[in-house]
């Protein structure tokens, strides 16, 4: 291989080495390459990808990677081993770590990004990891800054992606609720619903959120008054927005059993021609004739403070 390889081959090359867990390979790629940090940045998430320990602490060692402040898009992924995360740590990788001003994935710190996989947030949580994001403001029931839309609290993520097992771990080290765990639990269920590996948890998390952990079925997902543009209101209208999704019968009536007011998803449904949902929740009214406005009245009373 000459000098003048190109940086695609080096990149094959290296890929090898990480897929093998190969250092020979790699350090022949570095030794043909002219520009070491390109090829770095693109060895580390491989190495990291597939679990290539030797790998990646000969790019730590040897090449200088520095790993502090590595994206926690790069570090997370499915199969992720606690091996390569100690050999992180070891050489000073901040767990905690996230890009503050961005709002793509790497605003969110590492473990939000893990919180399907119930043993890696238990060694998470064991190394250090925080269950509050760093420079974020702390909840406060009248405001929703820019950072907590950036990044969702870490009960949020496992409403949506984690097991109750999980959710309840995180919340037994006293991981605030946040602003919308229900409303992200919802739309996670009824995505979920043409997948039958996942529906039964995600539906055993929207009935965790309301009948255990007592979350409120008409809780706004903003302050009252200050609604954002990508916060929908209620639970309900989360599944009133999954258009073009026909079995949402059983979530919907579940919200509707718990009490939800379903003006609010009408009016996205309507406005959508979500023809579907209009008619879930006009079969539920013809089975339930004598829900009148008394639980609406008290379930308003609970979200303003009447």
């Amino acid at each position: 291989m000459s000098a003048n390889s190109t940086l695609q081959n080096l990149e094959a090359l290296a890929k090898t080495a990480c897929e093998r867990d190969d250092t020979s390979l790699l350090e022949q790629a570095f030794s043909h390459c002219s520009d070491p940090p390109d090829l770095i940045r693109y060895s580390r998430r491989l190495a990291i990808q597939n679990n290539a320990e030797k790998v990646l602490k000969y790019l730590i060692e040897k090449q200088g990677l520095h790993v502090q402040h590595l994206p926690p898009t790069v570090v997370s992924g499915a199969g992720r081993s606690t091996a390569i995360l100690e050999l992180l740590l070891a050489h000073g990788w901040d767990i905690n770590w996230r890009h503050v001003s961005e709002s793509g994935p790497d605003a969110e710190p590492f473990m939000w990004h893990i919180v399907g996989d119930g043993d890696v947030v238990a060694w998470c949580l064991e190394h250090g990891a925080t269950l509050f994001p760093i420079r974020q403001e702390r909840l406060h029931p009248n405001a929703l800054t820019q950072s907590q839309l950036s990044c969702s609290q870490v009960l949020e993520c496992a409403a949506a992606r984690g097991s109750v097992a999980t959710f309840e771990l995180l919340r037994s080290k006293g991981a605030p609720l946040g602003w919308r765990p229900l409303h992200l639990a919802v739309r996670a269920a009824g995505l979920a619903l043409d997948r039958a590996a996942e529906v039964d948890e995600r539906m055993a998390m929207v009935r965790h959120l309301i009948d255990v952990v007592g979350v409120e079925v008409n809780a706004l997902d903003h302050p009252v008054g200050k609604r954002k543009a990508d916060r929908q209101g209620t639970p309900i209208v989360y599944v009133a927005e999954l258009n073009g999704l026909k079995n949402l019968r059983e979530l919907t009536w579940l919200l509707l059993d718990r009490g939800a007011d379903p003006a609010p998803g009408l009016e996205e449904a309507r406005g959508t021609e979500h023809v579907a949902f209009v008619g879930n929740v006009d079969a539920w009214k013809a089975q339930h004739p004598n829900a009148g406005k008394s639980w609406l009245n008290t379930a308003k009373a609970k979200i303003f403070g009447q």
